[in-house]
């Protein structure tokens, strides 16, 4: 896929919460901005309970924009807590069939990894339109959803963001500007070299597909995880232990971890190391931690299917689309 060959169309959707209707803020003008053409799927508005609308409806949206021959990528808005309801009803030749970039990141997860394993196609954790309607967005998640997405770059290093920001912008004094801290950058937890292909996912969605057949199969993969804003240093260290006792760690290539938000109070006075030195005491393998990907901002595009690869001793880390 070339930016150069024509004017982009991005068909938005929600495969659990909705957007809310009349907020004005979700005008996608940022992504319009750079000449790509937005759709709205027919529920992404629609509200029944908590979620866009009844399962044949995200479903009829996703199998709608996926054989739209004006739609070139889907993008989830956001994620929420149940989209794992459509993975039953969705026709997995169909997105075969027309083999198109699917991304989005949190709950998300659970549509791109049921896609990549049954349809055996690359989807990809990055940026959803959230990330382009906050205030301020950063160009970051942007350059590196199109050096990934659009103009499908066969070798990109990933560098660590200057800046990062995980405030509640919302609840901001003043809601148009964000708050922005500088970033430390990567750390390393367990040194090493690696090189495998990638699974990425949010954790407890992954965790929640565990014994149904739309788990991956993780041996041999390059684990990026992250989490929401909501999950506290206990529950954490819950998810990582049960991953833990689901797989092997071992048998993983590597473990790149996304940046918790402040709100986790799992990054504050240490607790994160904490939990990393009991969950990941036997592993063997490099784990890297505090990456610009996840709930805070910005965030690079990392495709299921493609591969990793990481050297720590070089403070690299390298996806190969």
């Amino acid at each position: 896929m070339s930016s150069m060959d024509k004017t982009l169309t991005i068909g938005i959707f929600a495969t659990s919460s909705p957007l809310e209707r009349d907020k004005k803020e979700n005008d996608f003008s940022y992504l319009k901005s750079k000449g790509l053409k937005i759709v709205e799927s027919a529920s992404l508005r629609t509200r029944t309970y908590h979620t866009a609308g009844s399962v044949k409806e995200r479903v009829n949206d996703l199998h709608t924009m996926v054989s739209d021959p004006n739609i070139d990528i889907l993008m989830a808005y956001w994620g929420g807590a149940n989209t794992n309801q459509l993975l039953p009803y969705l026709n997995y030749e169909l997105f075969k069939k027309y083999a198109k970039p699917i991304i989005g990141f949190s709950d998300t997860s659970a549509l791109l990894l049921a896609v990549n394993k049954l349809s055996q196609i690359k989807t990809y954790m990055g940026p959803a339109g959230i990330t382009f309607d906050k205030p301020e967005p950063f160009g970051y998640s942007y350059d590196y959803f199109k050096k990934t997405v659009i103009d499908h770059e066969p070798e990109i290093i990933i560098e660590d963001s200057n800046q990062y920001a995980d405030d509640l912008y919302f609840l901001n004094p003043d809601p148009t500007k964000r708050i922005k801290k500088e970033n430390p950058g990567r750390k390393i937890f367990k040194q090493g070299k690696a090189k495998g292909q990638i699974l990425a996912s949010n954790l407890q969605t992954l965790l929640v597909l565990a014994g149904t057949r739309y788990f991956p199969d993780i041996k041999k993969k390059v684990l990026f995880v992250e989490e929401d804003e909501s999950t506290d240093t206990q529950m954490v260290h819950r998810f990582f232990t049960h991953l833990s006792q689901i797989i092997d760690l071992n048998s993983l290539k590597g473990i790149c971890i996304g940046r918790f938000m402040s709100q986790t109070g799992f990054s504050e006075k240490d607790p994160e190391e904490e939990v990393y030195k009991d969950v990941f005491k036997d592993v063997n393998i490099p784990i890297i931690y505090n990456l610009d990907f996840g709930h805070t901002d910005p965030l690079f595009t990392i495709p299921l299917g493609g591969e990793a690869e990481i050297d720590t001793s070089k403070n690299l880390l390298k996806i190969l689309n």
